[in-house]
């Protein structure tokens, strides 16, 4: 146990710090819209931020490749290292970028140049950071792990969250800038923690076969495509319903069901504790159960729930709209939270770092970081439907469900297995 502690809380320290800077964005998207992306129809105004939004996410697979390299080739620690310092600068250049009526088109061009430097760090951060996790803690709990993990993130989002609740509830219209400054600072202090961690034991051990063949991302998807499939889609997954949460609710209870911006922010709080809480148990559901009826479960869970979380936020009842929140919480803690331990059972340690975030990132953008963006569209037009945003989630867990059902192995997972060799899916 004190292993344990001693890996984990480290490793979400760094997430949490890294996932701070990435989220701020969404939570000041409409501030953001107005003052880089003028325009005189508000919902283009919007979509243009949102598509700014999504350009972040369009990095992260090349974040995943560069960093992943970094990762199977010199090192979890090294690659870590670098992605929380490198995030630290765009983040700064938001914070005190002159807005377009200053600089014109140079504004929000350089606004999505930062955007997509964001991206490229949170590409080798989100799973890089369990890998090295799962990677030292071996066989204790590792899916308990992962969630917590996972857990992290949603600390960032609710210390972002919280910044972006201060600055509306008392602060001035320029004062969205401050959190984002002291993103940066807190990059820095991300890096000196990291730079005291030890290497995980499993990278340690494969520097000293030489026999183990270092393999190009060629040779990954030749000799793992089935794996990388299975990743994409899981990103793909995760993406739809964790930005559901993060990154588009707050401005669907404002925008489209009138709730103030304030107590759409408080509401939100509900969705992102029940997020927080549950990603461990969902990782332990993995250790207990396996993973492929584990995500059977929780495809399906997604899929006949979804529509009655929209019924429930369109209540004007305070207490079934929380119930709302907290059910798509569930839902989003349920994929993301068993994601790591999942995926970590899909390459070895030659290829991990690699086959993980390349292809979890490439499902992540695609479907994930343009998640508000489609959200927004399908509302508009599908003539203002509210039940509109649950048709996405919906189908993306029907494609997921149908990937693995086709590509995954069945498995003989038990608690105390943890070998690739005896776990996972194979190219």
């Amino acid at each position: 146990m004190k292993k344990f502690s001693r890996i984990i809380i480290p490793a979400m320290k760094g997430n949490a710090l890294e996932f701070y800077d990435f989220t701020l964005y969404g939570i000041f998207a409409v501030s953001i819209g107005k003052l880089f992306f003028p325009s005189e129809s508000a919902t283009i105004s919007l979509l243009a931020s949102w598509g700014a939004f999504a350009a972040g996410f369009m990095m992260r697979p090349i974040g995943g490749l560069f960093f992943g390299y970094l990762g199977d080739k010199f090192g979890r620690k090294y690659a870590l290292s670098w992605t929380i310092l490198l995030s630290g600068a765009p983040t700064l250049i938001i914070g005190l970028l002159p807005s377009y009526e200053t600089l014109g088109i140079i504004a929000p061009l350089t606004l999505i140049l930062c955007r997509l430097c964001q991206g490229l760090c949170t590409g080798g951060e989100y799973n890089g950071a369990a890998i090295f996790a799962l990677e030292h803690i071996g066989n204790v709990q590792p899916g308990a792990a992962g969630g917590l993990i996972t857990s992290s993130v949603v600390i960032g989002a609710l210390m972002a969250t919280f910044a972006g609740y201060l600055v509306t509830s008392f602060g001035d219209e320029w004062m969205w800038r401050i959190p984002f400054i002291a993103g940066a600072l807190i990059s820095a202090l991300g890096f000196f923690i990291r730079r005291y961690m030890n290497e995980t034991p499993e990278f340690e051990n494969l520097q000293k076969r030489p026999q183990a063949k270092k393999l190009t991302l060629v040779e990954i998807y030749q000799t793992h495509g089935r794996s990388s499939t299975i990743a994409f889609f899981l990103g793909a997954f995760n993406g739809s319903l964790t930005y559901s949460l993060l990154g588009f609710l707050n401005m669907y209870m404002s925008k489209y069901l009138g709730w103030d911006m304030v107590l759409a922010m408080q509401l939100n709080l509900a969705g992102l504790f029940i997020f927080m809480i549950l990603s461990p148990a969902a990782g332990y559901l993995l250790d207990v159960q396996g993973h492929q009826m584990g995500m059977r479960i929780l495809s399906i869970a997604v899929f006949v729930t979804i529509v009655p979380v929209y019924y429930l936020l369109q209540s004007q009842d305070i207490y079934s709209i929380i119930l709302g929140q907290a059910l798509l919480g569930g839902l989003a803690a349920g994929i993301a939270g068993s994601g790591h331990i999942f995926l970590q059972k899909l390459f070895p340690p030659e290829a991990r770092y690699r086959g993980i975030s390349v292809n979890f990132c490439l499902g992540m953008a695609i479907f994930g970081g343009t998640t508000p963006m489609i959200l927004t569209y399908l509302i508009e037009s599908l003539h203002l439907s509210l039940y509109a945003p649950a048709l996405y989630p919906m189908a993306v867990s029907v494609i997921f469900f149908a990937v693995y059902q086709l590509l995954g192995k069945k498995e003989t997972h038990t608690p105390e297995t943890f070998a690739y060799a005896e776990q996972g899916v194979s190219g």
